[in-house]
């Protein structure tokens, strides 16, 4: 390859996020003034000057920026979260713009904390008008050529070396992510709920729209308006689903030293991924399995899932942050996430944890894929939502000119027009879309499970019965091993048939991972995904916030769409579900409790 500008030793080192202790770093102030055009644009403010106090030696200023530059709001310290899903909130969408200030995010429960609020804009914000260049074809990584590569080295070489408070450099793109998914921000209006952009239905506009600039902006730095990032297609399992290799060269800008290398090919990637303490003491699994398994869960958390909740997340609006985790989201979304994070790194840097996360490269071509899959789900016949708290919430992101630019949720739905870019055609899709699992009876994996508990049945009865979290006097705690339980099915018909555990309560810090089964109470860690009985998986990856201690948690409801899985299994009449949770990877020890269970027609 051609030597590439910007590529000194210094531009392709890793841009890390740099840690300070709390008592070098002196808090924001309280109040600070606005401009007559940020006041004139926000329609409510106190006139004072903004302060941006700088690190010492650093040009770069600990930023203060107007909540429309960064969806924020009123900003106060303490480690709980938002009302829980089930809690109140206000008929206003989220993101009223207001001159408001950012904080760091604390990491882990140590004395340092990583700041990653954005440069103070230079001109006035404008709004978003629809791309009018050329349309971007996104191809998948695996099948992009050298001379794609060169190209896609050159950008991220010229990015790295752009200076660290523009806003369009590494660092600075990388910080959207760690300030937006750490709670760096309060919601406006409601000065006890923060705001997060994961865990709910804006995960998916919030990401494209994230991407969208990523992508311009490494377009304007190499002069070519057709550029297009790549998508990691990990859902093929026919050549997609292995690290791709322009990735693994090391000394390239897109070459992050902090992954995990034992996953690097001929590893094949593992959509039902679970971290351990050693890494060594990984079950072994085989390549066989694993892509069965990745078809499963492709098919069980994507192309199965009619209901829009379920697939995208549950609402958040002003006042409540957390709704509830979306089925992409939870896996592969996350699995992959935690795939390629070194085990090496404290909380699983870089890609497995939110905060360091967009210093990884390969995290935007991963995010693509992602974004691909919200086409292929309206493809099958699905549709976006049509509430308008979702459609006019509004982000604001730095553009290819530096310049802040206001956009709505509405405006990121229709790519192909509006944002100028579309995915190559994957026939390879039709492997997950149109797969139909066997009970684990029928399958190849059949009597090595069945035989792990002889004689283990599906008798409801056996099992404690669940009710909604309303009737449940007490939490239910989920440990080391799978908890089996029983939740009523009441008659119904729907498009969908939904399983949701309700105000589930987990530790921010922990990996909490467990697959959920329906009708094999013997199932365990080493139970196939590649069976009817399997609808689903749930994860979390870890996650920092301002004032975190140990114990902070989050509350949020976890929904598994089961309706063809009942209908395989001859369950549709039945009574009662028998459902059992099997908990997994490192944290599988750290309890985690939900407040109850019920079956809902949607």
């Amino acid at each position: 390859m051609d030597s590439l500008p910007g590529m000194s030793p210094a531009a392709l080192s890793l841009d890390r996020i740099k840690l300070q202790h709390r008592s070098r770093c002196p808090l924001l102030p309280n109040r600070f003034k606005i401009t007559a055009n940020a006041r004139k644009e926000a329609n409510a403010a106190k006139s004072s000057n903004p302060s941006f106090p700088s690190k010492k030696g650093s040009s770069t200023p600990a930023s203060i920026i107007d909540r429309r530059e960064l969806l924020a709001g009123t900003i106060a310290g303490g480690a709980s979260l938002a009302a829980s899903p089930s809690g109140p909130a206000l008929a206003e969408p989220v993101g009223s713009p207001t001159f408001k200030r950012c904080q760091p995010a604390n990491i882990a429960n140590t004395n340092t904390f990583v700041m990653c609020c954005p440069p103070k804009p230079k001109r006035d914000t404008i709004a978003f008008k629809p791309d009018t260049g050329p349309m971007r074809t996104r191809r998948p990584a695996h099948l992009v050529d050298e001379d794609y590569i060169h190209k896609y080295n050159t950008a991220y070489a010229k990015m790295r070396a752009l200076p660290s408070d523009d806003p369009r450099s590494f660092r600075q793109q990388a910080n959207v992510h760690c300030v937006y998914c750490n709670y760096g921000y309060h919601q406006e209006g409601d000065p006890k709920s923060t705001l997060q952009i994961h865990f709910n239905w804006l995960f998916l506009p919030w990401h494209r729209w994230y991407l969208y600039y990523h992508e311009k902006i490494l377009g304007s730095l190499i002069n070519d308006p057709t550029f297009a990032l790549p998508f990691w297609n990990w859902d093929n399992q026919d050549g997609g689903s292995y690290i791709p290799e322009m990735f693994r060269r090391e000394g390239t800008p897109i070459f992050d030293a902090n992954r995990n290398e034992a996953n690097y090919a001929p590893a094949r990637v593992d959509l039902g991924y679970a971290s351990e303490v050693d890494p060594k003491s990984k079950p072994n699994k085989p390549d066989d399995q694993i892509r069965q398994d990745n078809i499963s869960i492709m098919y069980n958390n994507v192309a199965k899932v009619n209901n829009q909740e379920a697939f995208f997340g549950a609402p958040v609006r002003k006042g409540n942050n957390n709704g509830g985790d979306g089925s992409l989201e939870k896996t592969p979304h996350t699995a992959v996430h935690i795939f390629g994070g070194s085990p090496k790194n404290p909380n699983g840097e870089d890609l497995g944890n939110f905060y360091s996360a967009g210093k990884d490269p390969l995290f935007y071509s991963h995010h693509a894929n992602v974004d691909r899959m919200w086409d292929v789900w309206r493809s099958l016949g699905n549709h976006d939502f049509r509430d308008a708290d979702y459609l006019n919430t509004e982000f604001l992101f730095f553009d290819e000119n530096q310049d802040l630019v206001r956009v709505k949720v509405k405006d990121a739905i229709d790519n192909k027009t509006k944002l100028k870019y579309e995915y190559a055609s994957m026939p390879q899709d039709k492997v997950w879309i149109d797969y139909r699992p066997l009970p684990l009876a029928k399958t190849a994996f059949a009597q090595p499970v069945a035989s792990l508990v002889p004689g283990a049945t599906a008798m409801a009865a056996e099992y404690p019965l669940v009710r909604s979290s309303s009737q449940n006097a007490e939490p239910v705690k989920v440990g080391a091993g799978p908890l089996t339980v029983t939740v009523a099915q009441p008659k119904g018909s729907a498009s969908d048939e939904l399983l949701v555990l309700e105000e589930m309560v987990i530790g921010m810090q922990n990996n909490t991972n467990f697959n959920v089964f329906i009708n094999l109470p013997e199932a365990n860690e080493s139970t196939t995904l590649s069976c009817a009985e399997y609808v689903g998986s749930f994860y979390n990856i870890p996650h920092f916030m301002p004032g975190m201690t140990e114990s902070s948690t989050r509350t949020t409801n976890a929904s598994f769409s089961i309706k063809p899985n009942v209908e395989i299994l001859g369950l549709k009449d039945a009574d009662k579900l028998v459902v059992t949770l099997v908990p997994r990877g490192k944290d599988k020890e750290k309890v985690f409790t939900f407040k109850g269970a019920r079956i809902q027609y949607a």
